[in-house]
């Protein structure tokens, strides 16, 4: 139920109790009973906030799915579980620029990039920050960061960060990305680049 709804039905409850044709009562009587649907109405609104908020770390927690399958189907070069997880026309941007638009493009591409893993190769997202825009929309930006992964001249890369960006909305009861923009970020300092 909405706090809206909720609203509503508190204010005709009360009015109904106070325009009701009654026999005198005690002046203390009238005030508890008031304070009685006061009280109601908070729990009412309370128990609404409080559902509304479990749903919507629900609705997080599946947006943020989305980046954690992907980096897992990356290691295990899995290019069609990361297509799968965007919609079917979706839209995809590489670190190096590629657009991929469609589940199919997108399985060859990333079919591609599975030279790049290796036994030791690690792929994690960290940094997520999701805005729901609607209740049925998101947007997120978060940081991939690659370990071990080989290089196009066959040396082992220690740690790329990659920003990811994308927008995520709900398919009946699934979340998909609808849009996804990626691109290699600066790497991290060291004692060679700090300036020191």
């Amino acid at each position: 139920m909405k706090i809206s709804q909720t609203y509503r039905a508190v204010l005709v409850a009360t009015h109904t109790i106070n325009s009701a044709p009654q026999e005198p009562k005690s002046a203390l009587r009238g005030l508890m009973q008031r304070l009685g649907l006061a009280l109601l109405a908070c729990t009412l609104v309370i128990g609404a906030t409080g559902s509304a908020s479990a749903g919507e770390a629900q609705d997080e927690a599946a947006v943020r799915g989305l980046g954690d399958t992907f980096a897992k189907a990356f290691v295990q070069k899995n290019a069609e579980l990361r297509a799968s997880l965007f919609a079917e026309n979706g839209t995809f941007v590489t670190p190096v620029g590629d657009f991929l638009q469609g589940r199919v493009t997108m399985v060859k591409d990333f079919g591609s990039e599975a030279q790049a893993v290796n036994a030791n190769t690690q792929a994690a997202f960290s940094n997520y920050r999701v805005r729901f825009i609607k209740p049925d929309l998101a947007v997120v930006d978060a940081l991939l960061t690659l370990h071990n992964v080989n290089g196009p001249d066959g040396t082992v890369i220690p740690v790329i960060p990659v920003k990811f960006f994308y927008v995520a909305s709900r398919h009946g009861g699934q979340w998909l990305i609808e849009d996804g923009r990626a691109h290699f970020a600066p790497a991290p300092a060291n004692s060679m680049t700090s300036g020191k």
